[in-house]
């Protein structure tokens, strides 16, 4: 009878994820471009970056548009942890258009659906294409014909070369710092500021740091933050990691990772910086996992966190660092 609940036992333990065991993450997909509430203007084309991750390298993207799948098409690097796809937009509606994409790794596992909306003005509301010039000389550059003279002799018309526009751009002008602390405030810096200047032809809707943390073991997906104008064409933000995390410390060293996009009046966001990363994250103190990581009481309790209810008409809780 012992022999029987000794297996019995065993069976049970061998069938439950014990706490700290490693399981299969699943892959992630996210955004570069086009930003959210972009508005475009026919025929300006919609060009679409976006990225998908899996420490297993990803084999294929999926973009939907609207609900309907628009396009699958191979990773170009099947056997990096990052992988790109650069292409076009699918064919835009008047109006919301909702463009999804999600990524398989070469696992045969789908990441969430990543989504971005943009909007397409209705044809008759872009701004018409003035018509080509005439190629008949006008009559008001012609001279008055002299009595004695019988044919009329026009005027040398003088040809104007248009002034470019300017074309504008985004750099990055300076960073406060490139090692931050991630976690203690006994270690040194906690925060870095990134400056960076733009200018744009179009005039200039907002300035977006989008940023992310990679370590060695993971990276995390690409999040955005708005640039404060401090004057002139200058834009600053500041991170805090430990703030960013909510508290944890998810690894020993990453490096933060960045990347400065303005997107123009007319919704246009071509002018953008390159990937930064130049900035070190250390962390000090041990690494733990964030708070909201868990989801049951028992569980954030032994991790010292505080599981409090969440007002509305549906009571729900949330695990959340003290």
């Amino acid at each position: 009878m012992k022999r029987k609940l000794f297996i019995l036992i065993c069976l049970l333990l061998a069938s439950c994820n014990l706490p700290g065991e490693q399981t299969t993450s699943a892959p992630q997909a996210w955004f570069d471009m086009p930003l959210p509430d972009t508005v475009f203007y026919p025929p300006n084309p919609c060009s679409l970056i976006t990225h998908g991750a899996s420490a297993g390298g990803i084999s294929t993207f999926e973009v939907s548009l609207n609900g309907a799948i628009a396009s699958t098409s191979p990773a170009s690097n099947s056997k990096g942890k990052l992988s790109t796809l650069n292409t076009n937009c699918p064919p835009l509606v008047p109006g919301k258009n909702i463009i999804e994409v999600r990524v398989q790794d070469n696992a045969g596992l789908w990441s969430d659906s990543a989504q971005t909306i943009v909007y397409l003005l209705e044809a008759d509301s872009a701004i018409e294409t003035p018509p080509p010039p005439s190629t008949e000389t006008p009559a008001s550059t012609l001279t008055a014909v002299p009595t004695l003279t019988k044919t009329p002799v026009p005027t040398s018309t003088a040809t104007l070369t248009p002034t470019p526009l300017p074309t504008g751009g985004v750099t990055i002008e300076r960073v406060s710092t490139n090692l931050v602390y991630l976690g203690d405030d006994t270690c040194g810096i906690k925060e870095v500021t990134i400056l960076a200047r733009a200018t744009a032809p179009k005039g200039i809707k907002v300035v977006v740091l989008f940023y992310r943390f990679d370590s060695a073991d993971a990276s995390s997906e690409f999040r955005n933050t708005g640039m404060k104008s401090i004057g002139g064409d200058l834009y600053e933000v500041t991170l805090n990691p430990t703030l960013l995390m909510d508290g944890a410390i998810p690894f020993e060293m990453a490096t933060l990772q960045y990347q400065v996009v303005i997107q123009q009046s007319d919704g246009d966001t071509s002018l953008r910086t390159k990937v930064n990363a130049d900035i070190a994250v250390q962390a000090c103190g041990r690494v733990t996992a964030s708070c909201s990581s868990y989801s049951d009481e028992r569980t954030c309790i032994a991790n010292g966190c505080n599981w409090v209810s969440i007002p509305g008409i549906v009571p729900s809780f949330a695990c959340r660092r003290p």
